[in-house]
Formats: C-alpha cells, structure tokens, sequence
C-alpha cells in the first residue's frame, strides 16, 4: 500500500513540477509568478515530507 502511495505522490510531484514550469514561463506579472511558484514550492516540499515518512515496503 505505501508502494502504491508513494508512486501516486510521486505523480502529484511530477505535476506540480508541470505547474511551476508553466508558471515559470507564463504572462503573469513577475510579482504573482513569484508568489505563485513560492506557493508551488511549499506544496511540494509538504509532498517531499510526506514522502519520506512512508515505509519503502
């Protein structure tokens, strides 16, 4: 089960590295982009932590 977990945050990742480089590029003002990707990042380091705390097996 925490196989299964593990690989579905693993595609939560993923996206929301899609989400940071579309942010990244967009035509938002640079002050949103920022606040935009500072909330991108927050998220995924959450993800990371949750990650880690899961049993490999």
């Amino acid at each position: 089960m925490a196989v299964n977990m593990k690989a579905e945050l693993q595609e939560v990742m993923n996206m929301m590295r899609k989400l940071q480089g579309a942010i990244d590029f967009g035509n938002a003002p640079v002050a949103e982009r920022e606040e935009l990707a500072g909330d991108v990042n927050e998220i995924m380091d959450a993800l990371f932590v949750v990650m880690k705390k899961l049993p490999d097996e």
